[in-house]
């Protein structure tokens, strides 16, 4: 049966992930008001066969954006104690650029549900294309990315899954945010930290690679 406060969430793995991260929210703050916070489901930001992610809205004081990212299939077991260690990790790291990880799930079939801080903006590579930002610039706002998780990845970090759709920028400030830190790990009980590491780097040179072709493609040579 489809959830009435929450009828698209319902509708990936059968279960409300809205509902259970509301109470997910409740058992995990200091404040017992906030037990009564409601998560409102606004539009789809979008899907693949594996994943759908929706703009949330948190209904309390102060309302807030969020980002809620659902998977189909189930993750291996410990999955949530392994959110909450990647939490206290980013934590202890003081990284900007990453939108912060409030709260996360996983419904009776083992699927995995994550809360995050909403960030404004639109893939860098759709700037790119739609002729809006030339490469260069693009490639340049790549740098303190690429700088912070190599800063990430000394501290035994990865983010595990660094693709074009992960890679936002701000519109109006041009600053570039990078999009879901360290969740594809979370999804099974062991992996090489050093193999992950090499998986940033090389997405992060496929990304540069793809700047560069969609500049050519477009014939952008000017920011506008």
């Amino acid at each position: 049966m489809a959830c009435r406060r929450h009828p698209l969430a319902a509708q990936h793995g059968g279960h409300c992930a809205a509902c259970l991260l509301e109470e997910a929210i409740g058992e995990g703050s200091e404040e017992p008001t906030q037990g009564a916070r409601q998560l409102r489901l606004q539009v789809p930001l979008g899907e693949t066969a594996s994943t759908s992610v929706f703009l949330v809205k948190s209904e309390g004081s102060p309302s807030r954006l969020l980002r809620l990212k659902v998977w189909h299939r189930p993750a291996e077991p410990g999955f949530l104690a392994r959110f909450h260690h990647l939490q206290r990790q980013l934590d202890g790291c003081g990284v900007d650029d990453m939108p912060r990880h409030v709260a996360a799930v996983v419904d009776t079939a083992g699927c995995p549900s994550v809360l995050s801080d909403f960030s404004r903006g639109i893939p860098l590579v759709d700037r790119v294309r739609s002729g809006r930002l030339d490469s260069s610039a693009a490639i340049a706002c790549l740098a303190p990315l690429i700088a912070l998780v190599e800063r990430a990845h000394a501290d035994g970090l990865a983010h595990g899954a660094i693709v074009p759709g992960n890679v936002i920028v701000d519109c109006d400030s041009g600053r570039a945010r990078l999009l879901d830190f360290g969740l594809t790990p979370l999804l099974t009980a062991a992996h090489d930290p050093a193999a992950l590491a090499s998986s940033d780097r090389l997405g992060f040179g496929v990304l540069t690679k793809t700047l560069q072709n969609s500049a050519i493609r477009t014939g952008s040579s000017g920011g506008l």
